[in-house]
């Protein structure tokens, strides 16, 4: 295949940067969070997302740039460690780690890097790198050694680049063993259908892979080398992609292949080779459940949907269910602490897919979920962060809750685990209680307050434990009720738009509005009208199915109209000040322009102008109805020419004509008004005329023009010329 597209002219790897074409309701709420090692994500271009709280929360203070793959890891209360995008290292003060620069891996890679945590070892984290199709995939597989306690817990490398395995792709995925706490590391031989899975143990890293030969043979076009792997939350099934290949401008339809997993002997067999018709794949993402499997195919503007559990090829793609993403490019694709699926292109918004557990249109895709902050200068970009394929959800070694009295605050917790063996269970309530059995009930001291939840699950001899964490609210609900309204103003229509807060989304609820006028209505957005004018308190009541936890929310909507009035224009000595005020109704004010006064949100300012200034005041109420005013206060001056800084032809007798105010010491030549094509369209010689904002009779609209004039000091004989601007306002 042709590659004489220069790299200067190349945006994105497909398909610009690696070719020339440019194309139970109370049962499971909101943190669901087995492990909080992943709940802090910096990927893209200095993007970051916080899982520690129910709806995840933009981060700006990331200093990496990674167009695709990258990796973070926190400690097991969710606090940052360091991240990386497989070149640099950056340690939790957002600075690069000691001896963390210049690691082999590659920022254009899909998956540049993973981090592992020595299991058994608190200290030290494996970072695993690989090259990128740019760079010819020359530097293979490679790790690194991370010791946490190094530079006062900042971190340190302390072994760097150690050469993994020379034949690499940019596909490589970290899977829980069967044991729980040991962690495999599967990469993919280049040009190769040969996988090689790693071991990290107790022991550390072990040099010798399980070697495995099965599928395609993906040697038809280097560019068949990038793409993802990405292994089920249960730790059974892994699936391969890679990107389509290009024949000049067309785009030949591709495969992805599934395989089996044996998460005890590191084993890959039994391939199934996926090609749905008219489909370019370029990255893959499981479910939390483990059956149904999501597909970014950013060529086609679309993500596919496919049961991955069923036996046959036929019956996986006759399950497909196509989702639309818009005119959204989705390439990252990664399940996230949430139990949600987010998804990233260049851009500062993510997609999301909220419920990947359920089939077809329920799994609720958003293009733009998540608003990345872009005035800070974040974006996504082609890819999100690497992490251990159970992180998220691991349903073999976990614990689940049933709030048995959300008024009490009484939760019934189960331990579950596939550890072989006697186990040791230790919950931490997060309430300063703590058990030593399987499957505890605990009534928390609170039932309103947020608590982490962590179990940890120990084999008698083992070397390593399990650590799964959730942040739970013993009530089961959070709930905080509100609204706000929009109207047509003065009519006493209003539209209610009801801005409660509820986690999770899948609570029974009921909303009641009492709109203070004798009328009710249930409903989440109702509108309604009021008969006449006045203040009315309108109350919105979240009922429950547990009368503990309703919530109300009550406000003043005030429909009284405007009709306001600034004070009378007046004349003022330099320095001196005047009280200002407004009459006809308001409950908030603006003034425009600030300068000179002492507050210009409030009803009542006292202007103290250094020159002639007209003050135009806003005011507007709870309905948002708004009417404006103004107010010229005049500033006696020194001898001298003065031209105001605006004016409102608006026939009221008010400062409806823009004319110099020429002292008596000078004569005036010449006073001329322009547009801002620099047309002149006003001129006179006569002090006492001025311009009303009209062309041969046609009013001009409001905005900036120029003011030029031209005057003899009759003290000195000298001539003057000053310019300056001004503003019409209507």
């Amino acid at each position: 295949m042709s590659r004489n597209c220069p790299k200067s002219v190349l945006l994105f790897k497909v398909p610009v940067l690696k070719f020339c074409f440019i194309s139970a309701f109370l049962c499971s709420i909101f943190l669901r969070v087995d492990a909080q090692q992943n709940n802090i994500w910096y990927f893209g271009k200095k993007a970051g997302l916080n899982f520690n709280q129910p709806i995840p929360v933009a981060l700006n203070n990331s200093v990496m740039d990674a167009n695709e793959g990258s990796a973070s890891i926190c400690d097991n209360n969710g606090s940052l460690l360091f991240y990386t995008n497989g070149v640099t290292v950056y340690n939790r003060l957002h600075q690069i780690m000691m001896n963390g620069s210049g690691l082999l891996g590659n920022q254009s890679s899909v998956q540049s890097s993973v981090i592992v945590p020595q299991p058994g070892n608190n200290n030290l984290y494996y970072i695993f790198t690989t090259d990128a199709f740019e760079n010819g995939f020359a530097n293979g597989y490679n790790y690194s050694i991370v010791d946490i306690t190094n530079d006062n817990g900042n971190g340190a490398v302390i072994t760097k680049n150690m050469l993994l395995e020379p034949s690499c792709t940019e596909r490589m995925v970290a899977v829980r063993h069967a044991d729980g706490i040991s962690v495999w590391i599967i990469t993919n031989n280049r040009n190769s259908n040969i996988f090689k899975s790693w071991l990290i143990d107790c022991r550390g890293l072990q040099t010798n892979p399980v070697i495995s030969t099965a599928g395609v043979v993906l040697d038809r076009d280097d560019i068949m080398n990038t793409g993802m792997l990405k292994v089920s939350p249960d730790g059974k099934q892994l699936c391969q992609t890679h990107f389509p290949i290009f024949n000049g401008e067309l785009i030949t339809s591709n495969f992805f292949q599934l395989f089996d997993f044996d998460n005890l002997t590191g084993v890959i067999s039994n391939v199934r080779t996926i090609a749905p018709p008219n489909s370019h794949i370029t990255s893959c993402e499981y479910s939390s459940n483990s059956k149904l499997l999501y597909l970014a195919r950013p060529y086609d503007k679309a993500i596919d949907q496919v049961e991955a559990t069923l036996a046959s090829p036929a019956a996986i793609v006759s399950s497909r269910i196509s989702i639309s993403t818009g005119n959204a490019t989705f390439y990252g694709i990664q399940l996230a602490p949430d139990n949600k699926i987010y998804l990233a292109e260049p851009s500062s918004f993510l997609g999301a897919i909220n419920n990947p557990d359920i089939k077809g249109s329920g799994c609720n895709f958003q293009k733009d979920q998540v608003n990345l902050n872009a005035t800070s200068g974040s974006s996504a970009y082609l890819g999100l962060p690497s992490f251990i394929n159970d992180l998220s959800f691991d349903g073999s070694n976990r614990f689940d809750y049933m709030i048995t009295d959300s008024c009490t605050g009484t939760v019934q917790f189960s331990g579950i685990s596939s550890i072989p063996g006697t186990l040791s269970w230790h919950w931490d309530f997060g309430d300063n209680s703590t058990s030593g059995i399987q499957n505890p009930v605990h009534t928390f001291s609170s039932a309103t307050q947020r608590y982490t939840v962590t179990l940890t699950i120990q084999a008698t001899g083992g070397c390593g434990t399990i650590k799964r964490s959730k942040t739970i609210i013993p009530k089961g609900l959070v709930l905080d009720a509100g609204f706000d309204f929009i109207n047509k103003c003065d009519s006493g229509y209003i539209r209610f738009i009801n801005t409660s807060t509820v986690l999770p989304d899948t609570a029974t609820l009921q909303y009641l509005w009492d709109f203070g006028d004798n009328n009710t209505f249930i409903g989440a957005n109702p509108v309604h009208t009021f008969s006449s004018p006045g203040t009315y308190n309108v109350q919105l009541t979240v009922k429950t199915t547990n009368a503990c936890l309703d919530k109300s929310f009550s406000k003043p909507v005030n429909l009284q109209p405007l009709d306001i009035h600034a004070p009378p224009d007046r004349e003022i000595e330099a320095g001196e000040m005047v009280q200002l005020n407004v009459t006809g109704g308001g409950s908030g004010f603006t003034w425009t322009p600030v300068n000179g006064l002492s507050n210009p949100n409030i009803i009542n300012p006292v202007a103290k102008p250094s020159i002639s200034t007209m003050y135009v005041v806003t005011a507007f109420n709870d309905a948002g109805c708004k009417d404006s005013d103004t107010v010229f206060i005049k500033v006696k001056r020194a001898p001298g020419i003065y031209v105001p800084s605006g004016f409102t032809p608006n026939n009221d007798g008010k400062n409806d004509v823009l004319r110099p105010l020429v002292s008596d010491e000078f004569i005036l030549q010449e006073f001329s008004i322009f547009n801002r094509w620099g047309q002149k369209i006003f001129r006179t010689s006569q002090k006492e005329v001025g311009w009303n904002g009209k062309i041969k009779g046609i009013e001009q609209n409001p905005g900036v023009y120029v003011w030029m004039v031209k005057a003899v000091d009759t003290r000195t004989g000298e001539k003057q010329e000053m310019k300056g601007i001004f503003v019409i306002i209507r």
